[in-house]
């Protein structure tokens, strides 16, 4: 009941705000993610949805209003949970317990999250230790214990936790939690009454529930605004100040009194329910009326062939996802060759391969390793490749090798690369040249021809968004009025993108076939439509109907043959 008093009326207020708000700033893609993220506030399963849903540690979570309520969702699962457990076991042993549980979903979270990084964040067993330590610090609280020696590690603490977000920690990523949860535990058992250093924190504590739940959404909404970009600093700096109100107002009109309000327990679930019930009506009827808007952009992302042997995250390549049982041109690369097929099946290609694994460009002995690809994916890309080029030494019948690939990635700040060697360094414009050579020579040894084909241009923006929003008249920041790519708006500068490709037609020894350059034969001024139909789903890859309406524009399955050497 005390949770309900203390938690509830501050959340359904920002959820409130947050949908009203999304009924007007969303397009229906966005607003569908959201409003499943919506009702699954009410149910404590926030958490869960957005681990279907998406990727935590790329951009596209930024723009998403209700991220936050992830941790809602899991502190109220383990406040759920755990008293239960505790209840059912004799007092003597409930201490033990909690520090059982707590080791273990460290191990777990510790385990997990080289391989299943969405998993290890997003999940209860694997976030649960965190909590734990703040259940442990309560009890060593009550007990009076500790309190001397973390009143000397205040100002230590301190500095552990302003290291931990300021400075590069010599951790892995996920290692960066346990020093966090480690000096605030040191804080809470420290903050006995009077601590000069500690008592503008309390102050501050005390309304970070509210601040908390406030400006997310505002940042997020900015994010859609601007089409995945930050905003400029005038405006973020609008952003914390409106957050910094709202979240008072918030604490001081709405949690405070709907924590000490003389109400009934009977009516404070009565009025619980009620609230929960007509939240979830308001977000089912401004989901139906989203729906209603004109949206005839498919914004969805393209895995490739839709045929029952194709699995994008299959971890070996095995041959079957082919449309016809001795196909003679494979296509090859991460999503860059996904977004490929539709052009070539609409150019006439009718009996090709396609071995695609999401962001595990075609180079044998080089994978990236950064935020959004772990080193057990870095192994998995590697063994991926080189089952594809086993399956290219057994698979006579294949003539033509189509590779395509995201290969700036492995220029962006924090992006490392796996050889095949087992070490981890930062890839150079050499490094992928050599490999691309290594590779065109052995697939011509097998008797085949092999070309590149780049992506489109990439931009800084969400393409797909800016084509989105405007025909659905939403407010938006535009970067051209027609939502052209301009110079300053390239996610990668044309020299260093042209340099890449020069060097891999030339010491590569693999030609390139540049559908950027026939998409954007102007530097100056890319344009994103063509014949009226918006080319892009994202920032840097074509949607469905952009990609069969450019197949067809440059005949690109004979422009690949015809490179082909």
């Amino acid at each position: 009941m005390r949770r309900i008093r203390r938690l509830i009326p501050a959340a359904y207020t920002t959820v409130l705000l947050t949908v009203l708000g999304g009924a007007f700033l969303l397009t229906a893609d966005a607003h569908a993610r959201f409003a499943a993220q919506a009702l699954g506030s009410f149910g404590y399963v926030t958490n869960v949805v957005l681990w279907r849903q998406i990727n935590y540690f790329n951009d596209q979570s930024d723009s998403e209003p209700l991220l936050h309520m992830w941790s809602l969702a899991v502190e109220e699962q383990f406040y759920l949970l755990l008293p239960l457990a505790l209840w059912l076991l004799p007092r003597g042993w409930r201490g033990l317990a909690t520090i059982v549980v707590t080791a273990v979903s460290l191990a777990l979270y510790m385990a997990i999250y080289p391989r299943s990084p969405g998993a290890a964040f997003y999940l209860l067993p694997t976030r649960a230790w965190e909590l734990g330590i703040g259940v442990l610090t309560a009890m060593l609280a009550l007990r009076q214990v500790g309190e001397p020696i973390a009143r000397r590690l205040v100002l230590p603490a301190l500095a552990l936790l302003a290291g931990a977000v300021l400075l590069p920690l010599p951790l892995p990523q996920h290692w960066l939690a346990l020093p966090v949860c480690l000096g605030t535990a040191a804080l809470l058992l420290a903050a006995c009454p009077g601590h000069r250093v500690l008592r503008p924190l309390e102050r501050l504590g005390d309304a970070s529930y509210s601040l908390y739940l406030m400006h997310w959404p505002l940042f997020a909404f900015a994010h859609v605004i601007w089409l995945g970009t930050s905003p400029p600093l005038a405006v973020r700096i609008g952003l914390v100040a409106a957050s910094l109100a709202l979240g008072w107002l918030s604490w001081r009109y709405i949690e405070q009194p709907g924590r000490f309000a003389p109400i009934a327990a009977r009516r404070v679930v009565a009025l619980y329910v009620a609230a929960t019930l007509a939240l979830a009506g308001l977000v089912i009827g401004t989901a139906a009326m989203v729906n209603t808007r004109p949206q005839s952009i498919d914004l969805a992302g393209i895995t490739g062939l839709d045929l029952p042997g194709c699995d994008p995250d299959a971890a070996r390549f095995d041959g079957r996802c082919a449309m016809g049982p001795e196909p003679d041109l494979l296509v090859w690369g991460d999503s860059f060759s996904q977004q490929l097929i539709p052009a070539l099946v609409a150019s006439g290609e009718a009996n090709l391969a396609q071995a695609s694994k999401g962001q595990c460009a075609p180079l044998p002995g080089l994978a990236p390793v950064d935020r959004d690809a772990t080193m057990p994916f870095a192994r998995d890309c590697l063994a991926f490749n080189a089952s594809v080029l086993d399956y290219l030494r057994r698979t006579p019948s294949i003539r033509v090798v189509v590779l395509s690939g995201n290969y700036a990635r492995y220029f962006q700040p924090g992006t490392r690369a796996l050889r095949g060697s087992g070490s981890v360094s930062a890839a150079t414009y050499a490094d992928l040249i050599a490999a691309q050579r290594d590779m065109a020579g052995a697939i011509r040894g097998m008797g085949k021809r092999v070309v590149i084909v780049t992506g489109p241009v990439a931009a800084r923006f969400d393409v797909g968004q800016c084509h989105a929003r405007q025909q659905g008249g939403l407010p938006t920041v535009l970067p051209a009025p027609d939502c052209a790519i301009l110079p300053e708006a390239r996610a990668h500068p044309a020299a260093s993108v042209d340099a890449l490709f020069t060097g891999f037609a030339g010491r590569g020894q693999t030609p390139v076939v540049r559908l950027d350059r026939r998409l954007c034969p102007d530097p100056a001024h890319c344009p994103t439509a063509l014949e009226g139909t918006p080319l892009y789903r994202d920032a840097h890859h074509l949607s469905r109907a952009g990609s069969t309406l450019a197949g067809r524009r440059f005949a690109l399955g004979q422009a690949v043959r015809s490179a082909a050497r």
